[in-house]
């Protein structure tokens, strides 16, 4: 049965015998090589007959250096590129080692000493660089694949894993030197790991194992070859019991020799063989093996205590002083993660071997404590401050760690009495022998005199790092479960302190801390207020401040009370206070004396709340461990109502870092769920706030104002009746739970003379007139010590049984419930009168209850008439309030009144004052209404029978900086709107990389828009002159910053940046603010004869116009070129009188007449503009160019107005989009920063042909319509397919330029040359729609041909409904084989629903255009349109723009049809359809010979869809693996948003270099993928992180949320996170606004600690 069960006994004998015989020799010479340290030379039998020259010089990795200092080492050493010394450095990072050089052995050795001196930093270790012979080098290579080779050998047997397992463990293999050939000659060949290592005597040498050589090794070895021996070690030793038994013992033999190689090693921890430690510690069997038999535990701690001697003083107590290095000191603190683990699992069955050993790990452990007893004591300082702050975090580092497994001691000794007897004496004697010899005073305050310790805490040395007694009173709390006491026999044979000793140095510690705040110690700087805080910090307070408070409840439970409060208030410095004549002692010299001397009554009164009060503690109060949780949620939720991340952290862990919040939560709160952006919360249920104790010691300050203030919140809106009111408001004491047996002698500390004595004078003090010891705290909390004896006193009497307490009649006898009367009605006590009146309330209930004559509740006529007074007091306190209200309506309505009477005496006034600068469209509907009769759905923007425009009065607007109104006007004083223009691919429906700024065609758009300029401002307005001197002074102030913190802004002066004076907003540039166009706009094209010229005769006109042009040739010197032998080619089109000279008389008449305004002599020329209003042109022109296009300024370039003009369109397009994707209507969803900006952009691009060169113009418009007019081949006048360039781009372009184009060169154009919504821009708008329906109809070619209609769900007659839907679809089928005729493809091609199809794809276009024609003209547009249901949308917007509805209306002309067919004989366009009609699937949205054609309709584009559940992100990220790294995985793999790519970031590895810069692959990837702008998800971190140019970024909220609500950056919460649809819209939103900039900009100004990222090496 056994041998079946043996994996090993199914191999045959032969096989066995030969593969360990294999196995020892391979793993032999893995560790020969690996260990090998004579690095000029191999082995003797391992080297070559014929010896080389050829040495390698290899670099090691470290965890000391950084990247950059090892890269610019080798560069100075290698004289390597940036590229090289990079790769080298990753390789040594990600193997451990590399090869830097190959050369002879000379080169190599100058090289080392090069690299190892060359080390750039503050580190005086140099870098690690070994000179080895590549015969050496190529052995320890081959042996790292031979030990791969053999884990891949054993996975697929269990026999050969435990043969290995054998062979690695088996002793003393080197002396069998029959079976391994290994003998003394051959072991001396390892000697270099006996002389480096080991350093035994050879003998003891022999006796080891390979595992033995495996672990003395490990930190000889670099980083690859130490990853691979701990995998063999996980696959092979830790998957078998038994082996892994084996080799949990070999390690803690070795351990002393593991831990001391590690603390001198320069690796991580992980790197290293003890981070192995917590596979085999956490094994409850193997632990208890461990100390069992092996001592593990003292074993442990003694190492780590033997580390710490160089911190000891002379006195035996640690001593860290600042600017010493603790490198080794936290590495050894590993070590006490190992205690944990041993600890983790409490035995349940004792031995005495067990015990024994355990309590020699306690005995090293009290050893280690003692030397932190005490440790950092800190003296008041008085006169002056301390010159420098001393060393403190290193000492509650160590305590942090040491409290991780501290409970876990205490857990092991409260399972066994023998333990906990022996343990608890042992630290008595501890505490004892340390605590040295006291000096004691007699205090006499009552009858008998006390003997106290003499020590004044405001003068002598006070340490808050008290280990020792603090770990005392854990065990004492243990002692009640084995019926045991601090006098048990058990513990008589022992030197122990006194109770009075006992508690000495956590009394000191409390006292320290009151004076603290009393502000005695103000003058020790930071550091003792860090101390303090952390005191009282979730973090320490388990193993601090509780087991203080314990510890003082156990000297209680000791002492005398009247002995233990004399105690206390002689450390307080508070026995003259308590003296009656304290108040008629003259004054003392200092003021502060008194304000200190009241702080410190308070806190001392605050202490006896704490410890009378504080019973939730088992032990101490009879509750449990989830009582205690229970009461501590309680008192979190009454400060406000918590997320669960917030609640998490503000409770305490265990030693498996849990909460048992889950566990609890629900009993006491109720979980508010989120909801959208609003994360969940927890509210405490209604009868839980009865539990609330506004002095729970868990409290900080503002916590206990915050938790006063939530339940007088609570109190005016959840609460009714008196009563309720009264002891809601009042925060009466929590009824506590009992003592504990041994500590029931604490409520004898209430009814003592000493605790009557301070009740009575506090009160006595809040009833005089004049006092100088008193304050309301103090009342509050002496009321609260009444309201807790009055609930111990009523638990004894519901008892029924007989108790020590007597409060009832002592308090009496002692006049304090006459004291409580006489203050009813006191001025000083008003604030707690509530308060005060439930004590008396209670007082009388429990009098009653004691006396037992009656059963209801009688009230004193005290309480009687204090219940009537804030009955009266309630009652006048509404009448006061409902005159006020009816005072305060009297007078709104007064000045209501007064205010319709002024509009009406100034209605003129009201009528020509303006404060905004833009109307919202409900204005301009309202003015509509105001002056047209006409209905609302005639609305008409564009021709000669559009509606009139609204006539507004001339615009005022404010400045921000100056605050004066100015008129908008042309030639005035100009106002400018703070801008930002970036580059971006948010439109892009195919993302390509940048070419070259001389290669790109500004004027024409490609149709997939693969880079646009946007343009968006904040709507803030200033004069030009004030932003000039705005931005003139910040520049200024850059200049004088130093260069090293220049960049550390979130604004780049040198690129124009600013920030909004108002709103911070980032911007780059100004718009100037102009008045509407249709007061600019010259008067043209309306005359009687305008509208008789058809739309064919004004093609005809134009077409001539186009084909007429010529080439003219002009130098760099006429453009202002870069380069000067660059020429440039312009079309000079011919006059307007030559044109005319071509047409017929009436046709020429007519056509005349549209550009009546070049005939226009009386315009004011240049005038007509200001100076101010030309240079804010010039500078907004030069920023979209600039930025548009990539390059340096040129103001004669002719693409400036074209940058203008395209960055307008992009803007319209962009808002469009946004307004799709929210799915708002196309009018009246407007923000007012989209109404400002497109204002001013539209405005500004119209007016931008005055500051521009008229030949340019005309050229620019020549080749503008020869897109679509020019029949001609001319190399001059090449111009694009109409089907690879976006149309709606093109249009905004040629009505801007159309008003140039019969312009006199030789004239400056006039600023009323500028579209007026005339027939011009109909008729362009026309051409321009037609081409477009054109475009949808050739791609439709593609998914809806041969009149199949796949992808139709409905029928033909459910889609043809009527004739005239017939005749529309007739018409475009007509249409659509016209182009295929016409482009040489000879083939029947119809679709079905063709018509829906290219209205839905046409609507985009359309919806452009009317936004875009709106703004040129503000002619109002139909109020369907602002509507949030839109029916008829497109008949709505052809209806507003003039044009037909019908298709078969707008193919109806010959002139339209024949430029169709010209269109469609393009090469583009007849490839294209070729292609289609071949069901060639790679055509749609991919490059055809001549531009790219994109598919219709154009959808809205969208983040990169993610999926529910982020653990299938982090699955997918598992399998991504570093590009440039041979497969290894990413380090912070990172999914980019925008195109679903993911990168490998935040690593030297796949770091390229732009524009000279070296930049990580997020930074990158934004640059091609956004234009400089990147959104990316990082997956291991959740984060999400934003990017603008090469060095702003910052990290935004992620979409994935937990079950309540809340994001985990940085996972560490580890609860399941699913994604937030309203989250991820959110940043949706915020890409296709273009907001990332802002959003970065406002992230940089309000979190400084982002400035020091490098966000280009991300």
């Amino acid at each position: 049965m056994e041998e079946d069960t043996d994996p090993v006994a199914a191999l045959p004998d032969e096989l066995r015998a030969r593969t360990r015989a294999a196995l020892l020799c391979c793993i032999a010479y893995i560790v020969q090589m690996l260990c090998w340290q004579n690095t000029y030379c191999a082995p003797d039998d391992l080297e070559l007959e014929v010896k080389d020259e050829s040495y390698c010089c290899l670099l090691y990795n470290d965890e000391v250096h950084t990247y950059d200092q090892v890269i610019k080492s080798l560069n100075r050493a290698l004289d390597c590129t940036q590229k090289e010394a990079v790769d080298f450095a990753t390789t040594v990072d990600r193997e451990g080692r590399a090869v830097i050089l190959n050369s002879s052995l000379v080169m190599c050795e100058e090289v080392r000493k090069i690299v190892g001196r060359n080390v750039v930093g503050r580190h005086s270790q140099p870098l690690k660089v070994l000179v080895m012979h590549r015969t050496v080098v190529a052995h320890q290579n081959f042996a790292m694949r031979l030990l791969a080779w053999i884990m891949q050998l054993t996975d697929n047997s269990d026999g050969l894993k435990v043969l290995l397992n054998n062979v690695l463990m088996e002793p003393g293999i080197f002396g069998l030197r029959s079976q391994t050939k290994f003998g003394k000659a051959e072991l001396e060949q390892l000697e270099p790991l006996h002389s480096v290592v080991v350093k035994e005597p050879y003998n003891d040498m022999l006796r080891l194992s390979f595992l033995d050589l495996f672990f003395l090794a490990d930190t000889i070895v670099w980083k690859n070859a130490r990853v691979q021996s701990h995998q063999l070690f996980m696959g092979t030793m830790l998957m078998d019991p038994e082996s892994k038994r084996r080799f949990s013992i070999t390690f803690a033999k070795n351990y002393p020799k593991l831990i001391d190689a590690f603390i001198r090693d320069d690796h991580d921890h992980t790197m290293s063989i003890m981070s192995l430690s917590v596979q085999i510690l956490t094994v409850p069997t193997l632990a208890r093996l461990l100390i069992q038999n092996y001592n593990m535990l003292a074993r442990v701690l003694s190492e780590f205590l033997g580390h710490c001697v160089n911190y000891k003083y002379p006195d035996g107590k640690f001593a860290f002083q600042r600017n010493q290095n603790y490198v080794e000191f936290k590495r050894a603190q590993f070590m006490l993660y190992d205690v944990k683990y041993l600890l983790t699992c409490r035995p349940h069955e004792w031995t005495e071997s067990l015990r024994d050993n355990f309590l020699n790990g306690f005995g090293i452990l009290l050893d280690l404590l003692g030397c932190m007893q005490g440790m950092d004591a800190v003296t008041r300082q008085v006169g002056q401050h301390i010159e420098y702050e001393p060393e403190w975090e290193t000492a509650f580092n160590l305590h942090i760690k040491i409290g991780m497994f501290l409970p876990m001691f205490l857990e092991w000794c409260a399972t066994d009495k023998d333990v906990l007897v022996r343990a608890y004496n042992m630290a008595l004697q501890m505490l004892w022998s340390i605590q040295g010899r006291f000096q004691f005073v007699e205090r006499d305050v009552g009858d008998s005199p006390v003997q106290c310790i003499d020590y004044d805490v405001a003068a002598l040395p006070v340490s808050i790092h008290l280990p020792v007694s603090r770990l005392v009173a854990g065990l004492h709390l243990l002692l009640g479960d084995f019926d045991l006491t601090y006098d048990s026999p058990e513990f008589d044979g022992t030197d122990k302190p006194t109770p009075q000793e006992l508690m000495e140095f956590s009394l000191r510690c409390q006292v320290m801390v009151a004076q603290s705040h009393a502000g005695m110690w103000r003058r020790n700087g930071y550091s003792l207020l860090h101390q303090i805080y952390l005191y009282h910090s979730v973090r320490c307070r388990g193993e601090m401040m509780d087991r203080d408070i314990v510890l003082l409840q156990i000297a209680c439970s000791l002492l005398p009370p009247n002995d233990f409060l004399v105690m206390l208030m002689e450390k307080y410095h508070l026995l003259l206070w308590i003296r009656s004549s304290y108040e008629a002692r003259p004054p003392p010299a200092q003021e502060d004396t008194i304000r200190q001397t009241i702080a410190l009554v308070e806190e001392f009164l605050q202490l006896l709340i704490v410890l009378l009060g504080e019973r939730y503690v088992p032990g101490v109060g009879q509750v449990s461990a989830e009582d205690c949780l229970r009461r501590e949620i309680v008192h979190q939720l009454c400060i406000s109502p918590m997320a669960h991340s917030e609640l998490t952290k503000a409770l305490p862990e265990n030693a498996n870092d849990e909460t048992g919040l889950e566990d609890v939560v629900a009993q006491v709160a109720h979980f508010q769920k989120p909801r959208e952006t609003v994360r969940g919360l927890y509210e405490l249920k209604a009868e839980c706030y009865s539990m609330y104790n506004p002095f729970f010691y868990h409290y900080t300050r503002s916590d206990q104002s915050k938790s006063e203030e939530t339940q007088r919140k609570r109190v005016k809106t959840n609460h009714d009746g008196a009563e309720a009111k009264l002891f809601a408001q009042g925060c009466p004491p929590p009824r506590p739970p009992a003592f504990a047996p041994q500590f029931s002698k604490l409520l004898e500390l209430l009814d003592c003379s000493l605790m009557l004595a301070i009740m009575r004078t506090v009160l006595e003090r809040a009833a005089m007139a004049r006092t100088r010891s008193f304050s309301e705290p103090q009342l509050q909390k002496v009321l609260h010590l009444i309201g807790m004896a009055l609930h111990a006193q009523e638990r004894q009497t519901r008892s029924k049984q007989s108790g020590p307490l007597r409060f009832m009649q002592r308090a009496a006898d002692a006049g304090i419930f006459t004291a409580l009367e006489a203050l009813v009605e006191h001025p000083q006590a008003k604030h707690h009168k509530d308060l005060l009146t439930w004590v008396l309330k209670t007082y009388s209930a429990i009098k009653n209850l004691h006396s037992a004559s009656v059963p209801e509740i009688l009230v004193t006529e005290a309480i009687e008439s204090g219940l009537a007074q804030i009955s009266r007091d309630t009652a006048e306190k509404k009448v006061k309030m409902e005159a006020a209200r009816v005072r305060q309506a009297r007078i709104l309505a007064q000045m209501s009144a007064m205010q319709r009477n002024f509009i009406l005496e100034n209605r003129e006034l009201f009528d020509n004052t303006h404060t905004e600068l833009t109307p919202c469209p409900s204005q301009n509907e309202m003015k509509a209404d105001e002056h047209e009769s006409d209905d609302d759905g005639n609305q008409v923007a564009l021709g000669a029978e559009r509606t009139r425009a609204t006539e507004l009065d001339t615009q005022q607007a404010m400045c921000i900086l100056c605050q004066e109104t100015t008129d908008i006007r042309a030639d005035g004083q100009v106002m400018v709107l703070a801008a930002f223009v970036q580059r971006s691919t948010v439109l892009a429906k195919c993302r390509r990389t940048e070419q070259h700024v001389d290669e790109v065609d500004a004027m024409f758009a490609p149709a997939s828009m693969p880079l646009g300029t946007h343009t968006s401002t904040c709507g803030h307005i200033m004069h030009a002159d004030c932003w000039q001197k705005f931005f003139d002074s910040i520049v200024a102030k850059e200049r004088r910053r130093p260069i090293r913190l220049r960049q550390h802004l979130s604004f780049d002066v040198d690129k124009n940046e600013f920030l909004c004076p108002l709103c911070e907003n980032l911007s780059n540039t100004v718009i100037p603010v102009l008045p509407p166009l249709s007061t600019l706009a010259a008067a043209s094209g309306s005359g009687p004869h305008a509208e008789m010229l058809t739309l064919a005769d004004w093609l005809d006109a134009l077409e001539k116009t186009v084909s007429s042009s010529k080439p003219l040739v002009l130098s760099s010197s006429e453009t202002g070129a870069d380069s000067p032998d660059e020429m440039m080619t312009l079309l000079k089109p011919e006059s307007l009188a030559a044109v005319c000279r071509k047409l017929k008389a009436n046709v020429a008449a007519n056509f005349q007449l549209l550009f009546s305004y070049v005939y226009d002599t009386g315009a004011v020329q240049s005038s007509e503009l200001s100076e101010s209003v030309v240079e804010m042109l010039q500078t907004f022109s030069q920023a979209a160019y600039t930025i548009g296009l990539n390059t340096l300024p040129q103001r004669e370039n002719p693409r400036v107005p074209v940058s203008t003009w395209s960055t307008c369109a992009f803007t319209i397009s962009a808002i469009e989009w946004h307004l799709r994707s929210e799915k708002k209507p196309l009018f009246g969803a407007f923000s007012s920063r989209h109404l400002d900006c497109l204002n001013a952009l539209v405005r500004t691009a119209a007016v931008i042909n005055h500051v521009s060169d008229i030949g340019v113009l005309k050229s620019h418009c020549v080749r503008l319509l020869s897109v679509l007019l020019d029949d001609k081949k001319d190399v001059a006048k090449e111009t694009p397919c109409f089907l690879t360039i976006d149309l709606f781009t093109c249009l905004v372009e040629t009505v801007f330029a159309l008003p140039a184009l019969y312009a006199d060169p030789g004239k400056q154009q006039s600023v009323k040359v500028v579209p007026s919504g005339g027939e011009n821009e109909k008729n362009l708008l026309t051409l321009f729609y037609v081409a477009h329906v054109v475009q949808i109809l050739i791609s439709l070619t593609r998914s809806k041909q041969g009149g199949k209609g796949d992808d139709m769900d409905t029928d033909e007659e459910d889609v043809l409904v009527t004739n005239e839907e017939r005749r529309e679809e007739k018409m475009l089928n007509k249409v659509l084989h016209s182009v295929f005729c016409h482009a040489g493809i000879d083939t029947e091609v119809a679709i079905v629903g063709v018509v829906a199809s290219v209205r839905e794809a046409a609507l985009p276009f359309l919806r452009c255009a009317a936004i875009f024609f709106n703004f040129v003209t503000d002619i109002v547009p139909p109020k369907n349109l602002s509507a949030d249901t839109i029916v008829d949308e497109y008949d709505s917007i052809c209806s507003y723009l003039a044009l037909p509805s019908s298709f078969s209306d707008l193919f109806a002309s010959f002139s339209i049809r024949h430029l169709v067919s010209r269109w469609c004989q393009h090469p583009v366009v007849t490839g294209f359809l070729s292609s289609a009609m071949q069901g060639d699937e790679k055509v749609s949205d991919e490059k055809v010979s001549g531009g790219e054609v994109v598919t219709y309709p154009i959808k809205v584009n969208r983040l990169e869809e993610l999926p529910p559940d982020y653990s299938e992100l982090i699955n997918h990220a598992a399998l991504f693996t570093c590009p440039n790294s041979d497969g290894d995985d990413s380090r912070a793999p990172t999914l980019c948003l925008v195109c679903g790519e993911m990168l490998c970031s935040q690593s030297y590895c796949c770091q390229t270099e732009l524009n000279g810069m070296p930049v990580g692959a997020c930074t990158a990837h934004a640059h091609s993928c956004g234009a400089g702008i990147g959104l990316f998800l990082r997956v291991r971190e959740c984060q999400v992180l934003l990017l603008y140019g090469k060095t702003k970024g910052c990290f935004y909220p992620p979409p994935y949320l937990d079950d309540y609500g809340e994001t985990d950056q940085g996972l560490r919460r580890g609860n399941p996170l699913h994604l937030s649809v309203e989250r991820f819209r959110k940043i949706q939103s915020i890409w296709l606004l273009h907001g990332i900039p802002q959003e970065i900009a406002h992230s940089l100004e309000s979190n400084a600690s982002l400035l020091s990222i490098d966000w280009q090496h991300l």
